[in-house]
């Protein structure tokens, strides 16, 4: 959507002004009726076609704080770092959208969109020439469907070029994707009355040309229930069958992203507050273990965007940098189950977590 829109508000008013006609009307005329509705189709439609993307980047780096439930009932001080990469599925309804074309006459318009909508595009959704409405491709879509351009209400459109011009255009391409990947550090800091901290961060960097750059930092607090409940001064039980722990961690990512023929600027910082309760009990050198949590993602951001060099030469010039807000939050429960192999300092672990999303985490951990 962020690439598409601007090229279709751009084409239906390059129908308005054709080249035997564009000498009648001043340019500034059009300039501004073509920033004030290519900014009110960008705003109403970027969380549909770029929001998929953050929340899948951010859902997938917030996987695999944990491959234990097991916390020092000493306090001393260790350290743990650990890498891991992983594999975030897109969900096939995060793969298409429902695109919103603004063809209503608002109370905020300008005269001149409000002319423009009232003569053009309300007829035409009225008369059921044009829809409203389009179900398109995600970023991590596949195809872009048709939008008709109603063609017979350009009534003051010479008839040769109007045989010139398109019947319909063709919405933006996604990038065909299922899956999105990651490779997460992490230092583990141990321990102070049975609880742990976790840090992780990735500093700017491009795992996937699709997804951009991405940074991220992570902070999380884990501690032992377990270790709680056998200790002796507390008139503790005197053994539990599994370890059992819980995290509360704050992660905060942002994403810079260019895209597309319009070379739309994506800007997109994103905070996410998770809660888990994990257990996991060892067998030697195993140790299988697993969890459930509540997730909350909340992100708001920026698009700017001017218009593909296409339209640029068609019209004669460019519009003036149109930025767009985007705002959107996600919450959802996920379980993740797993099994990390021991074999003395070095820990080998692989899991999956399964939500609106699944996700398959593998990777290594030191203790030192």
């Amino acid at each position: 959507m962020v690439r598409r829109i601007p090229a279709l508000c751009a084409l239906l008013l390059v129908l308005l002004l054709p080249a035997p006609l564009r000498a009648q009307f001043d340019q500034g005329f059009t300039k501004r009726l073509l920033e004030e509705f290519s900014l009110q189709l960008f705003g109403e439609n970027a969380s549909g076609f770029m929001g998929p993307l953050v929340i899948v980047s951010n859902v997938g780096a917030n996987h695999g704080f944990y491959h234990s439930a097991h916390v020092e009932k000493t306090d001393r001080l260790s350290f743990e770092f650990s890498v891991q990469t992983v594999y975030t599925w897109v969900r096939d309804d995060q793969r298409n959208y429902t695109g919103h074309i603004p063809y209503a006459v608002r109370p905020t318009d300008s005269d001149t969109l409000k002319a423009f909508k009232s003569l053009v595009l309300e007829p035409a959704v009225r008369d059921g020439k044009m829809s409203p409405t389009l179900t398109t491709a995600t970023v991590f879509g596949g195809t872009g469907s048709w939008f008709r351009i109603p063609k017979e209400y350009l009534w003051f459109v010479p008839p040769d070029q109007l045989k010139l011009l398109p019947d319909s255009l063709q919405l933006t391409n996604g990038t065909n994707q299922s899956t999105v990947f990651a490779a997460i550090p992490q230092l583990r800091i141990g321990t102070f009355a049975s609880t742990d901290m976790l840090l992780r961060y990735i500093p700017p960097v491009t795992f996937d040309k699709n997804i951009g750059k991405f940074s991220f930092f992570g902070v999380a607090l884990r501690h032992s229930i377990s270790n709680t409940l056998t200790n002796p001064r507390l008139g503790g039980l005197e053994s539990f069958p599994v370890d059992l722990a819980v995290l509360v961690s704050y992660e905060h990512s942002t994403i810079e992203n260019t895209v597309g023929t319009t070379r739309a600027k994506l800007d997109a910082a994103t905070d996410m507050l998770s809660a888990n309760i994990h257990a996991s009990r060892r067998f030697d050198w195993i140790e299988p273990f697993a969890g459930i949590s509540i997730e909350y993602l909340s992100s708001s951001g920026t698009y700017t965007f001017t218009l593909p060099q296409t339209i640029k030469d068609q019209i004669g010039y460019d519009i003036d940098p149109q930025r767009a807000s985007i705002s959107l939050d996600d919450l959802t429960v996920k379980g993740t189950l797993g099994v990390a192999a021991l074999f003395g300092p070095v820990d080998v672990f692989l899991s999956a977590g399964l939500s609106k999303h699944v996700i398959f985490g593998g990777g290594a951990a030191y203790h030192f």
